[in-house]
């Protein structure tokens, strides 16, 4: 099978987005990138929890490297994009936050804004945009919402 390659003599991108590895976010998390913030051309690197890998991995400096550093060296990445979601298991999903919604929402946009306290310390010049996606419609749609 043959597919379209659309970066021929391309190797610069618009951003890195760092996500969740949770299988259930990563085609509309795309799509958000795409159509919601406009970004066309970005790396995705994925960890568990996303923000809590930059927050709580054993190395910071390496979560960094591996995770961010790299694609911003090679892709030129001005943005960085770390989206956090709802039920995120690295967390222990929904249930530590014993069903309260706003209570989860709140402490996942905390963990994003340590995120990126984090990252500027490492990419001071760089444009960091926080995303946390929720479940919408009884589960039937998924809900971006941009995180100051």
């Amino acid at each position: 099978m043959k597919i379209k390659f659309n970066y021929k003599g391309v190797h610069h991108c618009e951003a890195v987005v760092l996500s969740c590895i949770d299988f259930r976010f990563w085609r509309e998390s795309v799509e958000f990138i795409e159509k919601g913030l406009g970004i066309r051309s970005f790396d995705f690197p994925s960890v568990p929890g996303s923000a809590k890998a930059v927050n709580e991995s054993y190395s910071i400096e390496e979560t960094v490297k591996s995770c961010i550093s790299v694609p911003m060296e090679l892709h030129n990445a001005k943005k960085i994009v770390i989206i956090n979601h709802e039920d995120c298991g690295a967390y222990g999903g929904s249930k530590e936050f014993g069903g309260d919604s706003a209570k989860e929402q709140s402490f996942h946009e905390e963990e994003l804004r340590t995120a990126k306290r984090n990252i500027l310390e490492h990419f001071p010049d760089k444009e960091v945009i926080l995303v946390y996606a929720r479940f919408a419609d009884d589960g039937e749609a998924v809900e971006f919402l941009t995180i100051e």
